[in-house]
C-alpha cells in the first residue's frame, strides 16, 4: 500500500526544520537512496557511512518515513519512501547541506 503526501500543507515546516537538524549520516544516506535501492553493505559503501554508524542513520530515515526495507532472501533491500522521494526532491538542498564534523579524539 503506498500513501501519496502533499508536502506543501502543514508537513512543509516540519520536514525542513527535521531535515535542517538530521546529522550528517542521515544525508548521506538519502544521498544514496534517492538514486537506486541498496542492501546494507552496498548503502553503506555508496553514502560512505561506516557500518556502525549506518543502522543509527537508517534509524533516522525510518522515524521519519523517508526509508524502508524488503527482506530479500537474508538480506534487507533498502530504499526510499513515496514520502523520501517527495521530501528528497523537494529539500534537496538541505539534504546535500553536509556539515564538517568535529572529531572528540
Amino acid at each position: 500500500m503506498s500513501i501519496d503526501f502533499e508536502i506543501e500543507g502543514t508537513l512543509q515546516p516540519y520536514l525542513e526544520k527535521m531535515i535542517k537538524n538530521l546529522p550528517n549520516g542521515p544525508k548521506l544516506v538519502m544521498q544514496a537512496l534517492s538514486k537506486k535501492d541498496w542492501n546494507k553493505e552496498d548503502l553503506s559503501l555508496k553514502a560512505r557511512v561506516r557500518r556502525g554508524e549506518l543502522n543509527f542513520a537508517v534509524c533516522w530515515l525510518e522515524a521519519l518515513g523517508f526509508a524502508e526495507f524488503n527482506s530479500a532472501g537474508r538480506q534487507k533491500l533498502y530504499s526510499l519512501t513515496p514520502l523520501g522521494h517527495s521530501a528528497f526532491e523537494k529539500f534537496n538542498d538541505l539534504f546535500m547541506d553536509i556539515t564538517e564534523e568535529e572529531d572528540n579524539d
